[in-house]
């Protein structure tokens, strides 16, 4: 992909970011009917993943262009939009940060105070610094998706968590022991792969079977898991925060073997195209270019820290992201890039709807940043 190109795709995520909260008519008409039936509908939070997954790409992005001469136009513009989205957010919230995937933004907003020192920055992340802190938890302590709506625990936010906690530099946070949990309950034993999230539950005095099960825990609860096995944008959450985890020199030894496991399973499941499907293991189905994107960033942001060292993984991973970088071209037109499943009501609740959205667009270009 020649620079040309990638100025494409930056310039198309940064219309997108500055556009993000500008809501027509017919969409709001739409989201009213969507309302009415029960489905999800857009959000009015500024930070949330929508837009985080943007501000990661552009970050990303940014960062990439820090090397590259005669960039610094296309690297203002990227500052600026996001200076521009901080301060909406902070016009709309005063500051206030409400959602668990708020911590994406979070990651974007550290990574941006420290490439750019700008101070709007790092006072929005000290805002999600403190929301994640003061998040519910379950009995185990894994941070909780709604906290007070349901126990449901979410590899969205583990992932998102797990990015923000590394990053942030604040060692009361454990972003292992976050992956950790997920690990233990949220994990298929046969395949090795996640489930969109699970659930703890008090094992019944007559669940013994249950309770002796890997994933029940010393307080007697037993992990209830939830949605489709490996859903594509699920391994993107988990492979994600374990990635930026290990790069960040954060990883302790099970969360680095952890990770290489997660990596070997992209490799393996990777298409014949060089992407990576809806649902991982459905290698005749949908591709997906959103979790595409999310699982090219993860293997190159990992290689790119030299987090393997000298083993063969990178060689296998290098290999794997060239054929991933062409697969995201080819469905790149324009600057916009296509193909990516639409958002996800709740779990295994996934219309099988593809096209253009921010959380492909976003994954792509953090991907073409780590992959250049």
């Amino acid at each position: 992909m020649d620079n040309s190109a990638y100025y494409e795709v930056v310039k198309e995520t940064v219309k997108q970011l500055n556009n993000i909260m500008n809501v027509s008519l017919s969409d709001r008409i739409k989201d009213a009917v969507k309302k009415a039936l029960g489905r999800s509908v857009r959000t009015k939070d500024p930070l949330f993943w929508h837009a985080g997954m943007l501000m990661v790409g552009l970050v990303s992005a940014l960062e990439y262009l820090e090397k590259v001469d005669d960039a610094k136009e296309i690297r203002d513009e990227i500052k600026a939009s996001l200076e521009e989205h901080v301060d909406l957010w902070f016009r709309k919230t005063a500051g206030k940060v409400g959602f668990v995937d708020d911590a994406l933004a979070g990651f974007a907003l550290v990574r941006a105070y420290e490439i750019t020192g700008n101070e709007k920055f790092r006072e929005a992340a000290d805002a999600v610094k403190t929301y994640i802190g003061n998040a519910g938890r379950d009995a185990e302590g894994a941070i909780l998706y709604n906290s007070g709506r349901s126990g449901n625990i979410f590899v969205d936010g583990i992932g998102q968590v797990s990015m923000f906690m590394a990053a942030c530099g604040d060692d009361s946070f454990d972003g292992n022991k976050q992956l950790r949990l997920f690990y233990k309950y949220g994990m298929d034993e046969e395949s090795g792969l996640c489930y969109h999230g699970y659930e703890l539950k008090k094992a019944d005095n007559d669940d013994r079977i249950a309770a002796d099960r890997n994933d029940s825990s010393k307080n007697g609860y037993v992990s209830d898991k939830k949605g489709i096995l490996c859903w594509g944008r699920a391994f993107g959450w988990l492979i994600m925060g374990a990635s930026v985890n290990a790069a960040l020199g954060k990883a302790d030894e099970e969360s680095f073997s952890q990770f290489r496991s997660l990596c070997e399973a992209a490799l393996k499941y990777q298409r014949a195209d060089g992407g990576w499907s809806w649902q991982l293991q459905a290698l005749d189905g949908h591709i997906d270019l959103s979790a595409t994107g999310m699982i090219a960033y993860a293997l190159g942001y990992a290689v790119n820290n030299d987090v393997f060292g000298e083993a063969d993984l990178p060689d296998k991973i290098r290999a794997a992201l060239k054929k991933a970088k062409e697969c995201i071209y080819a469905h790149t037109k324009s600057g916009i890039v296509t193909d990516s499943l639409s958002s996800c009501d709740d779990f295994a609740v996934h219309y099988q709807t593809y096209g253009n959205y921010p959380w492909g667009q976003g994954a792509a270009l953090a991907a073409f940043s780590v992959i250049n």
